[in-house]
């Protein structure tokens, strides 16, 4: 307590430079030191991915989808880059912002990757089937968390510049209210596209199930040699796999960016230094470790690896999807 006479005293991010007897470490944000160990495994973790997307986005040519998931690896790394100087001092106003800033973009980043790559599943699977034009799903998909991430990056920075301000609370508020609608909005982006994505899905099969019923190639006047039927089929067989595998591998990402989210909601909406912010163990569960799952499982199923459609251009990419519907004609020969 402030002896008499002496002004009174209280702990903000401007005023203190470390952990002191004026500045405990409960008063700041996160109440507490963070685990050293966890945030060096995550950077590490995140700069070994990074690597890995650099020489496979180089193999791939799928510019977009290396872009926004190195953009999303790389705001992940340097978030948790951030609580390692924090982890010395928690009191450490910069570090405060970039570990907030990054760890709330990262995420959305992260699905702008996911959200790149329905245009080509599409015209993978065929395009007759799709309520949109191929050529608009980067504008629907990617535009709205472009939306996402311009609110959430707005209400970050206001709340975590308002939080080292003595009488910043109203400004606060405001950041803190961007942050949870930014966050909302993503949520309801990601389950409406997916919702488009199933409806497309459900749209084939169905299209696919009467073309069945109705005499499989209905008489078509095309001739093909049963040798060329047969390693038509195989190789469409061997792609189709690497297909299910890629979107398996993106289902996966997309359900555990969308737990994150989730989570972050509350978490954000009760405001900054919340007993559920100051929960490490849970952010590392629902956070971290789901943001960590998503970029590894992009980075595992990449498209240099198991989808080499998406990195094609041109007359190549329409070379192969002519290739791909004449593929189907020969499934159905079989």
């Amino acid at each position: 307590m402030d002896q008499p006479g002496e002004e009174f005293f209280y702990p903000m991010y401007d005023t203190c430079d470390g952990v002191s007897a004026r500045c405990p470490i409960e008063a700041t944000t996160y109440g507490d030191y963070f685990t050293l160990g966890a945030c060096a495994f995550f950077v590490g973790i995140y700069g070994a991915l990074l690597i890995a997307q650099a020489y496979l986005g180089w193999r791939s040519r799928a510019w977009a989808f290396v872009a926004w998931l190195a953009a999303g690896t790389a705001f992940e790394l340097m978030g948790y880059a951030a609580r390692i100087y924090m982890s010395f001092n928690p009191w450490s106003f910069e570090g405060l912002v970039i570990n907030s800033m990054m760890l709330v973009l990262g995420p959305t980043l992260t699905a702008a990757a996911i959200s790149v790559t329905f245009k080509h599943l599409v015209l993978w699977y065929g395009p007759e089937w799709s309520l949109i034009k191929p050529g608009l799903y980067p504008w629907v998909f990617v535009g709205t968390d472009f939306i996402s991430i311009v609110i959430q990056g707005a209400g970050g920075g206001i709340s975590a510049i308002a939080n080292g301000m003595e009488d910043g609370r109203s400004l606060y508020d405001a950041g803190s209210a961007m942050l949870v609608a930014g966050v909302s909005f993503q949520v309801a982006n990601m389950v409406l596209c997916g919702a488009l994505m199933l409806v497309y899905v459900w749209r084939r099969k169905r299209a696919m199930k009467q073309k069945t019923n109705a005499g499989g190639h209905g008489g078509s006047s095309k001739k093909w040699s049963l040798l060329a039927v047969l390693r038509g089929h195989e190789t469409a067989n061997r792609a189709e796999h690497m297909a299910k595998v890629f979107i398996a591998g993106l289902t996966t990402a997309y359900v555990a960016i969308i737990i994150r989210c989730i989570y972050r909601i509350p978490e954000m909406s009760m405001g900054w230094a919340n007993e559920l912010m100051q929960n490490e163990t849970l952010f590392l569960i629902l956070d971290g470790a789901m943001i960590l799952l998503a970029a590894m499982l992009l980075t595992v199923v990449h498209p240099a690896l198991l989808f080499p459609f998406m990195g094609k251009v041109g007359e190549e990419k329409e070379q192969i999807m002519a290739e791909r519907a004449e593929q189907r004609e020969m499934r159905e020969v079989l």
